[in-house]
């Protein structure tokens, strides 16, 4: 009985903030956790990064003025030629670009800010990129979304 009143308090708390309360509540939490102020501590890399994935698909989930940051990444890849066989860069496609951020992620001495914005360029990106990239990227914001219903 314990079990059932402590998960459905759980339900009971989390209930009702709507994808575009979610998308506010990670907002503001990647905003305070990856800010360096003193002594204080602040969210981890992979913290960080997986919070900015899962705020970036919430945010296209949200749409309207959360959907900006995925339009205004869409655009610049477009701009750059990605997905076109002659772009300036030659052809290079979506995966191509997801698995450069996810190098970078992993190889480049970040820090927790520039952590979060990279999982949110790659929320953007993983979406693009479709199959198991999507898949990545609906995981992890699917657990998040779960708590808007």
């Amino acid at each position: 009985m314990t079990t059932t009143l402590a998960a459905g308090g759980a339900t009971t708390f989390f209930a009702g903030l709507g994808t575009g309360g979610v998308a506010l509540v990670l907002t503001v939490a990647l905003i305070l956790g990856t800010r360096k102020k003193g002594a204080e501590t602040t969210f981890s890399k992979g913290l960080a990064l997986t919070l900015g994935l899962a705020a970036g698909v919430v945010w296209a989930g949200a749409g309207i003025v959360w959907g900006m940051p995925n339009d205004v990444v869409l655009s610049a890849l477009q701009a750059l030629g990605v997905g076109r066989a002659d772009g300036p860069l030659g052809n290079v496609q979506m995966p191509a670009i997801a698995w450069v951020l996810v190098i970078v992620a992993y190889l480049v001495r970040l820090k927790p800010r520039t952590a979060g914005v990279t999982g949110i360029l790659m929320a953007t990106t993983f979406a693009a990129a479709g199959g198991a990239w999507a898949i990545v990227a609906t995981s992890i914001g699917g657990f998040f979304l779960g708590l808007a219903a």
